[in-house]
């Protein structure tokens, strides 16, 4: 071969395979596929993948075996016909023998070629001759003339030879084909040369470092991992990551320099747009070539990864690193990149990938676009709840002087449940803001967020005059269904209920069958605060029970907007006795204030109400109860629950004996009610707990009549039953009893309320078990009611202060008053003063009987003597 020049010889020479990147796990592959009959073995990759190192390391190793291997490395001025044949002669000389003299005076016809194709395979290819031949960048031949020969030549060489076609992109040869079909073609593909967590363990050993940071950034591209190592220090504790800038132009510089021009200009597209299809690139480069610039960018790189989870068939991305060079490498002035990003804004927006065409639209300086882009794909994203992808997008746009970026920041707050930062960005960002043109989506999101902050606020009346501007028909069926709820969330709370019911059918019709879960969550909460408001509490339930269960399955579970149908699900539980499902739902409005839509249920009540039976301070949570009760009355609209938290507050004073603040609930009710049921009823349990109970009776009867001046809550009503048929059992009327007990149960079930029954004491639902023969159409609630616990223990007695429990606890001793004031130190006629009131709040007279009285209401125990007195009264007679 002296005739050969020393480039030829260079390149038909195996190279020298660095040993740093040796890989058995692929060169055992290798001669598995030979052992098993591959007659033509493929190795395709992009570039630094270690094709070359792979095939070099695995042709010495052949070679050392004792079997010939012939290697030719090509370059682009080898996809010539005679040049090509002229290094394939000489490499398979240097592996068996003398050259075959193939030439540069080689015919220019394909079949005198062929011709001498024959004679180079006779020469080379004879018997015994079992040579490997080992083709490297095969991705240079594109002439069809060559291609041709070279799959004429694979289809006549001796079946006992072996060819190997390495490169960034496999030519396409019917040879191959036929092989493939024979089971005599075997493939090394990129996701084969990737560097497996072992084989970098193994590269960098002994140096320790995070492997699975370094997997992530480099996606197991060899050539970014061996820089890696050499650039790492050998005594570090952690290897870098393959990201600095050093980094990333020493590995793909080179191969983005070494790109024609058309190429690079859609690299930099690619980086800026991925993942992307062929018509997306197409589109967005503004040509209709996208397929072409695919295939060419494939093949001079062959770092495109193909992206399966898209949902869309043939997506592909740019290799991560690459895309980070490209993004942080040189710029092309000859990009226009304000209309790359206009147009992928407008296309990734019809495509549905609305928070990519946020952020083109964010980086396209175009203020029309970026409006349009908002009214599109910013509000898909705030009605689909996807609340955290928005705001980040949102705060990536550099436009303050667009409104609609400081509106959406409101709303994204609101739907939170930050009202105070939801006012914030209306009252500051949104003032500030010069570009004042809202387009007509925003100009009525706009009202909703002003009756949003007004309702919270108390002012729902001036936020139906906010809203009733607005017209349905021209807003987009979204934004209209918002709208609408907020409307019939405003109408419910200025209690304009048959407006709020017609809006709320509407809205719950509108939300049906739309891709809209905030909207269809929102239409359910509204009928549920409709029915809440109403005291139907059964379908108040189903409604609020919907909505969670819908949000559950669209991601609600913790988000703010659920947390109404979760406070008329705790308030509904509360009205069924279920305790636990009033305490599981109130947990999930913990701190809650005010969220879309607002509904009138106070969740810091709830939670006093449920916190104050295992409380160890009962007091201070009855005082809190009763503070936020008055502060309702005097300030606030009228709340839909004043009537059971009035009742509920009259059982826990009552039960603590704190006459002084049920006096200061009374009055603010007079004061701010008037002569309501729920006054009559509370005076008439405050009569019945001292013992006055024909003056109860004519309280309650006043309320059971319908004579009451003001109308009376259901549970206010049921509650007035129940005590009515208490008096009736005290004075020993049991068939009077039965009948008002009848008529708070047909209450109770028409509106799914049973609570009075927890006020009314642990005998009287006894006496209600007893007699449940009497009431079989009503067995659902009996269970109820029997299932339910002893509440809070004396849930029902006299309002007596600390010092006369302590004088009633002595009255069983039969001491006199003389001994008790010695014991207790004080005067004898304190004593006697204590003693008469005792008396008169029991309805008695004598000692006797208000021990018996004590007895009954659950204030003594039958045994309860105190010894330790008796003993000392003892003493001092004696």
């Amino acid at each position: 071969m002296s005739h050969l020049t020393t480039a030829v010889q260079g390149k038909a020479r195996i190279p020298d395979g660095p040993r740093y990147l040796y890989r058995p796990r692929l060169m055992r592959r290798l001669d598995t596929m030979v052992g098993l009959g591959a007659r033509t073995i493929t190795i395709t990759a992009a570039f630094g993948y270690g094709k070359t190192t792979l095939a070099a390391q695995w042709a010495v190793e052949r070679q050392a075996a004792g079997s010939p291997v012939a290697w030719v490395t090509l370059d682009p001025a080898d996809n010539h016909s005679a040049r090509f044949w002229r290094l394939i002669d000489a490499a398979l000389a240097s592996a068996v023998g003398q050259a075959a003299e193939f030439g540069a005076a080689s015919p220019d016809g394909l079949v005198e070629r062929t011709e001498l194709i024959d004679e180079l395979i006779d020469h080379h290819y004879g018997p015994g001759r079992d040579v490997a031949l080992i083709i490297d960048n095969c991705e240079c031949l594109t002439s069809k003339s060559l291609l041709l020969e070279l799959d004429y030549f694979i289809k006549r060489i001796p079946h006992n030879a072996l060819t190997v076609l390495s490169g960034r992109c496999t030519p396409v040869l019917d040879s191959l084909c036929k092989r493939d079909l024979e089971g005599a073609l075997g493939r090394i593909l990129q996701e084969d040369l990737v560097m497996r967590r072992k084989e970098i363990i193994r590269l960098f050993k002994p140096v320790r470092f995070d492997v699975d940071a370094l997997v992530e950034a480099s996606e197991g591209w060899p050539a970014a991992l061996v820089l890696t190592q050499r650039l790492a220090p050998e005594t570090s504790g952690n290897s870098s990551r393959p990201s600095d800038d050093s980094l990333l132009d020493a590995l793909c510089g080179p191969l983005y320099r070494s790109c024609s021009t058309g190429v690079r200009r859609a690299l930099k597209i690619m980086a800026l747009i991925e993942p992307f299809t062929a018509t997306d690139l197409g589109a967005i480069t503004g040509g209709k070539t996208g397929a072409l610039l695919l295939a060419r960018t494939h093949q001079e790189t062959g770092l495109l990864v193909p992206v399966p989870s898209s949902g869309t068939p043939n997506t592909f991305r740019l290799h991560r690193l690459f895309s980070r060079y490209l993004n942080n490498g040189p710029y092309d002035e000859r990009i226009d990149y304000d209309a790359v990003h206009a147009r992928a804004a407008r296309r990734r927006s019809t495509q549905g990938r609305h928070v990519e065409a946020l952020r083109h639209a964010g980086k396209a300086h175009d203020v029309t676009l970026l409006k349009e882009t908002l009214s599109v794909s910013g509000l898909h994203l705030l009605w689909r709840n996807e609340l955290h992808e928005l705001l980040e997008v949102v705060r990536e746009i550099d436009a303050t002087d667009v409104a609609e970026v400081s509106l959406l920041e409101s709303l994204i707050a609101l739907f939170e449940g930050n009202i105070e930062l939801a006012h914030c960005w209306l009252e500051d960002r949104f003032l500030e803001a010069t570009s004042m043109d809202l387009t007509p989506p925003f100009m009525a999101l706009q009202s909703c967020l002003e009756a949003q902050l007004l309702m919270a606020r108390g002012r729902a009346a001036e936020a139906v005059e906010v809203l009733q501007g607005l017209h349905g028909s021209s807003l987009h069926p979204d934004t209209a269904l918002f709208a609408s709820n907020v409307l019939a969330s405003a109408l419910i709370s200025s209690s304009r209920i048959s407006e709020a019911e017609t809006a709320a059918i509407d809205n719950f019709d509108r939300a049906t069958g739309r891709n809209n879960p905030g909207g269809f969550v929102d239409s359910h909460i509204v009928r549920a605060a409709l029915y809440s408001t109403r005291e139907e509490f059964l379908q108040a339930m189903d409604h609020a029970q919907s909505a969670i269960r819908f949000g559950d399955m669209h991601g609600f579970r913790y988000s703010p907007r659920l947390r109404p149908a979760h406070l008329i699900a705790s308030w509904c539980s509360y009205h069924r006795l279920d305790t636990p499902a009033a305490l599981h739902h109130n947990a999930f409005v913990f701190k809650s204030k005010s969220v879309a839509p607002v509904v009138a249920h106070s969740a810091s009540k709830l939670a006093l109400i449920l916190a104050f039976p295992t409380s160890q301070q009962q007091a201070s949570v009855a005082e809190e109860l009763l503070d936020k009760l008055r502060f309702d009355l005097a300030y606030g609209p009228q709340p839909q629950d004043m009537a059971v938290c009035s009742l509920q507050a009259t059982e826990m004073l009552l039960a603590l004996h704190r006459t002084d603040e049920l006096t200061l609930l009374k009055n603010d009710l007079r004061k701010y009610q008037g002569l309501s049921g729920e006054l009559y009823t509370i005076s008439a349990w405050e009569l019945i707990a001292s013992g006055q109970l024909s003056r109860a009776r004519q309280l309650l009867t006043t309320v059971t009549s319908g004579s009451a001046r003001h109308c009376q809550s259901s549970i206010g009503l049921t509650t007035a039953w129940v005590l009515l048929a208490r008096v009736e059992l005290l004075e020993g009327r049991l068939f009077k009893a039965r009948a008002a007990f009848a008529q708070a149960l047909s209450i109770a079930s028409q509106h799914s309320t049973l609570r009075a029954f927890a006020f009314a004491g642990t005998d009287v639902r006894a006496a209600l078990g007893r007699d449940r023969h009497h009431f079989r159409r009503f067995g659902h609630e009996l269970d109820i009611i029997r299932a339910f616990g002893d509440g809070y223990g004396v849930s029902f007695g006299p309002a007596l202060t600390q010092r006369e429990v302590e004088l009633l606890m002595l009255l069983p001793t039969l001491a006199t008053v003389e001994e008790l004031a010695s014991d207790l130190q004080i005067s004898t006629n304190t004593v006697k003063t204590h003693v008469k009131a005792i008396y008169r709040k029991l309805g008695v007279r004598a000692r006797r009987d208000a021990i018996a009285t004590a007895i009954n209401f659950g204030l003594l125990h039958p045994d309860a003597v105190p010894s330790q007195l008796l003993q000392k009264n003892h003493q001092h007679r004696s």
